[in-house]
């Protein structure tokens, strides 16, 4: 999936880039400020070099991603990896797997490579992935890693990318098999969702998981701490569809993982 190649893109800042510098207004004709009417006579004492980025309708531009092959992109294809071994420690509720990929998130090599204006967008990441490597339990890890999750999507919305792919969830089937399987398929667009970020891969995700998503024998074999899973995964499911800002999707996001390693850790 093209996704894969552009997820530590996310390290840019949300809303990166500045406008464009812009020649100052000649005092003869100032720009008239927000709140001023455009039929109002311009105020004599305007400073002729008012900040042209304070002007409302100024372009921003968007900071371009970093060319396939370089050192940029080859570290954000890197910390890529580390956030795909996060989620997967936290879906199988093993907190001791998310520590080593956490540290190596929050100890990001090589930024003195990155533009300048994607740093705050670094400091969020870190802070995020210090979080998880600092977690008591999984639904603090579940929280900080979504929030992993928002920081990428909030870069790619003043990039070029990524562009997400969503294609066709594999039928549900009968078999525990088919179901995972699906479940696996879906878990991974309401990823997307999140960082990419894609209102399409969100929408895509959440009817994946509708419906009975288990076989009644797997919840059967968890006992009462799976069936709670599956009831509370049902319910949030019930709901998703309605999240339409990166944090009501995140908090959505990070219960989903929550009831992942709890039936996980009920059915072994």
């Amino acid at each position: 999936m093209k996704t894969r190649t552009w997820a530590l893109i996310a390290v840019a800042v949300a809303g990166c880039g500045s406008p464009p510098s812009q020649p100052a207004e000649s005092p003869a004709a100032p720009e008239p400020t927000p709140a001023a009417s455009v039929t109002e006579p311009a105020p004599t004492e305007a400073p002729a070099e008012a900040p042209p980025t304070e002007a409302p309708a100024a372009p921003q531009t968007k900071t371009e991603p970093p060319p396939p092959g370089s050192p940029t992109e080859k570290l954000m294809r890197s910390h890529f990896k580390e956030t795909e071994q996060i989620r997967k420690a936290v879906i199988s509720g093993n907190m001791s797997a998310a520590v080593a990929p956490a540290k190596a998130l929050s100890n990001i090599d090589g930024l003195e490579k990155l533009a300048k204006n994607w740093k705050p967008s670094v400091t969020a990441l870190q802070a995020a992935a210090e979080r998880v490597g600092s977690s008591p339990d999984i639904p603090a890890i579940a929280a900080a890693t979504a929030d992993i999750g928002v920081a990428c999507g909030a870069c790619h919305r003043s990039t070029s990318g990524p562009k997400p792919e969503v294609g066709t969830a594999p039928a549900a089937g009968t078999t525990v098999k088919s179901r995972m399987q699906r479940h696996i398929w879906a878990s991974e667009r309401l990823w997307e969702g999140l960082y990419v970020p894609s209102d399409d891969a969100w929408k895509a995700g959440v009817d994946g998981l509708a419906g009975e998503a288990f076989p009644k024998e797997i919840l059967k074999k968890g006992g009462v701490h799976a069936r709670s899973a599956a009831d509370r995964l049902k319910r949030l499911v019930d709901t998703a569809g309605a999240k339409k800002s990166p944090q009501d999707r995140a908090k959505v996001y990070a219960s989903l993982l929550e009831t992942c390693s709890a039936c996980h850790q009920a059915t072994k």
